[in-house]
């Protein structure tokens, strides 16, 4: 039987599942925030092509654009992947069964693409009409001194489908190299590969991009352009992704020395395990808030007069507000993904006597810790690179206040999302155990 009838014949069987419709919520979001951004920079080009906006002020709106693309894109990737991490986990006895049952590996591998393609393209559908659906509010905010009509923030038809391709192609990527990670076996048998430890040279890429910056544009040693310093800034913001989970271990691990609950020493101990997993929640929402924190430099800079710093905080914000969203969704989705793919976990504590709202206690904290630590993490050091130009930054509270305002509620908007796992941990507790 060819895999993609076996397929259709278990999608029949089954009907869809909760892990479907939130993977494809979580498709939906990833598609809509992508066309969202691309929306932004295809306008920002327009406006330039067309005049309507000077060319030497427009040409740098345009390149601090693609910035924020670049900024966000991390997040669209991050949440294609806990999409399909949540299908993993309701998928791996019913490929075990299979592979017991004597269907080959090149079947199993089908069957996983075949799944992470259908809740894709549903994603991706949804996802356009989300999109459609906030462009006419997207398009009420002001820049370059004057908002955006609802046709400017409509790319091409080729720019959604390219964005609809992509979406598509990361779940398919994102389920191979899933299956890289949990081989089944012929006798039916989940195997996992336990993730390698993380390098301390994380930290010397960090540095080494934090010196570059401090050289070139805080101290100005060396001869440079306006985008030479947006830049540097960019790779700064970037190379947090190699110190974030580091420093989400280290301190996760001195929390664990140190818990004095069970529900702070279980959620510790899984930070540990699994930190590029913890960061990848979080990390989207501190690169935005580190981008944020040095973009609240520019009204200062101009006096709070300048068009274009105007421009820089505005974009920022939103930037930040839509890490907020995807980060808030993100939680949701990789804890309820946690919660099903450790299910034979807490079937056992529940077995030995943990009660129920500990483990629920554990959930929260599995993400309140990585979000302190690696968002806070992130806007300290913001804070340390601007030093120099600490009292300048504090000579524009507004930007200052929008900044700290808009971080505080992105975390609280995900630690409240993170709540829709908590309902899991009870039917996963208490479900009868596989023979």
């Amino acid at each position: 039987m060819s895999a993609l009838r076996l397929w259709l014949r278990l999608a029949r069987a089954t009907g869809p599942r909760a892990t479907d419709v939130l993977s494809a919520t979580a498709f939906a979001f990833a598609t809509a925030a992508l066309l969202a951004v691309l929306g932004g920079v295809e306008a920002f080009r327009m406006r330039l092509e067309t005049g309507v906006v000077d060319a030497s002020s427009g040409a740098f709106v345009l390149t601090l654009a693609f910035v924020a693309a670049a900024l966000l894109l991390p997040a669209v990737w991050t949440l294609a992947q806990a999409a399909v991490r949540l299908a993993v986990a309701r998928r791996d006895d019913r490929l075990a069964a299979l592979r017991l049952a004597g269907a080959t590996r090149g079947q199993v591998t089908a069957l996983a693409v075949l799944d992470a393609l259908a809740q894709a393209v549903v994603g991706v559908l949804v996802g356009a009409m989300l999109a459609l659906a906030v462009t006419p509010g997207l398009a009420r905010i002001e820049f370059q001194g004057q908002p955006f009509g609802p046709t400017e923030l409509l790319p091409p038809v080729w720019v959604w489908a390219a964005a609809g391709g992509a979406v598509v192609a990361i779940a398919v990527g994102a389920a191979l190299a899933s299956l890289r990670r949990v081989h089944v076996t012929p006798l039916g048998v989940a195997q996992r590969v336990r993730p390698r430890r993380l390098s301390l040279w994380r930290a010397a890429g960090f540095a080494l991009a934090a010196a570059a910056y401090v050289v070139v544009v805080v101290l100005d040693l060396v001869p440079k352009e306006t985008a030479v310093s947006i830049a540097l800034v960019s790779i700064v913001v970037l190379a947090y992704t190699l110190l974030g989970p580091l420093v989400i271990q280290g301190v996760a691990w001195l929390v664990a020395k140190g818990a004095r609950s069970p529900a702070t020493l279980l959620a510790a101990r899984r930070v540990v395990d699994d930190p590029r997993g913890a960061f990848n929640i979080v990390g989207a929402m501190a690169i935005a808030v580190m981008a944020g924190g040095f973009a609240s430099l520019a009204p200062a800079m101009a006096g709070g007069t300048d068009q274009l710093s105007a421009d820089m905080a505005t974009g920022a914000a939103l930037t930040i507000a839509i890490a907020g969203v995807l980060g808030a969704v993100l939680a949701g989705i990789a804890q309820s993904a946690k919660v099903l793919d450790q299910r034979r976990e807490h079937q056992a504590m529940h077995r030995m006597g943990v009660d129920l709202p500990v483990m629920r206690a554990a959930i929260v904290q599995q993400v309140a810790l990585p979000l302190v630590i690696g968002v806070g993490g992130a806007a300290g050091a913001a804070l340390l690179l601007i030093l120099p130009t600490f009292m300048l930054w504090m000579s524009s509270p507004g930007s200052v206040l929008t900044w700290a305002l808009l971080t505080l509620g992105a975390a609280a908007v995900t630690l409240a999302v993170t709540s829709a796992a908590l309902p899991l941990v009870r039917r996963v507790a208490t479900e009868a155990a596989p023979a």
